[in-house]
């Protein structure tokens, strides 16, 4: 999957049950990839230039990225309401946030992410109260 110059979200999966190979996105005015209400497996995601979050998890979401690319966003990697993503490999550039895990919508409870391995440091992390993030399993 290639997206390339959207002016909103690049792409936006809900309530899906999906295994991506390679997802490549290049300009987005929003999101990079929004995934809501589903379980997700991508093996490469390459995104660059997201006007604000690369990766957005949320709504019970159950991801894992085997390898991650970002270059340029907001937030690298966000997961929110009560999501869990596992990320094997991460290579994050220009974002002032490579991971953030929260509560967004009160219905929801927090949000975890698991990193085996990325080139981020910690202070380059956002965690809220009643969210967790873990790196190095």
């Amino acid at each position: 999957v290639a997206v390339t110059d959207s002016t909103t979200d690049a792409i936006d999966l809900d309530f899906s049950n999906l295994k991506i190979n390679h997802v490549k996105i290049k300009s987005a005015g929003n999101d990079c990839l929004d995934l809501s209400s589903g379980e997700y497996e991508i093996n490469k995601i390459n995104a660059e230039n997201c006007g604000d979050k690369a990766i957005s998890v949320g709504e019970k979401s159950k991801t894992v990225l085997k390898e991650v690319k970002v270059n340029v966003s907001n937030i690298a990697i966000a997961a929110k309401d009560s999501s869990f993503v596992k990320i094997y490999e991460s290579q994050i550039y220009q974002s002032p946030i490579c991971f953030s895990a929260y509560r967004k919508k009160q219905e929801f409870s927090g949000a975890k992410i698991e990193i085996l391995k990325t080139n981020c440091k910690e202070e380059n992390f956002y965690v809220q109260k009643g969210s967790k993030i873990i790196l190095g399993l």
